[in-house]
């Protein structure tokens, strides 16, 4: 994954019984879970937040996004829509968003938009 002030990739992620405080204290990490096709927002060890994919013929669509209602407002979604378009470009993938709160958050950051399609 692309490294970056507000993401990293943790590949020892483990899952934890423990529910941290909801809110900023942890950094917002991503990770692709190409078992369940979507990228995950982790924060302190928990999910706290979605993007779901389809990935197909040298193309993916970025489906939904959703995050735990208890840290919306803090950034997740952004983290999860900034790195879903710039892992999917470094993979040379075509883009197609379905995602309603990625379309609107390229409305707010078009400098992000290279690499997305129109879809078919």
């Amino acid at each position: 994954m692309t490294a970056e002030a507000d993401t990293s990739y943790d590949p020892d992620n483990r899952p934890t019984t423990e529910r941290p405080p909801p809110g900023p204290p942890g950094r917002v990490q991503v990770r692709d879970n190409t078992r369940a096709r979507r990228f995950e927002a982790v924060r302190d060890g928990e999910v706290v937040g979605i993007t779901t994919y389809e990935r197909r013929r040298g193309r993916i669509e970025l489906l939904h996004t959703v995050t735990d209602p208890a840290q919306r407002g803090g950034g997740v979604a952004s983290v999860l829509a900034r790195t879903a378009l710039r892992e999917s470009r470094s993979a040379g993938l075509r883009i197609i968003i379905v995602c309603p709160f990625i379309e609107s958050w390229l409305q707010r950051h078009p400098e992000e938009s290279a690499g997305v399609i129109a879809p078919d």
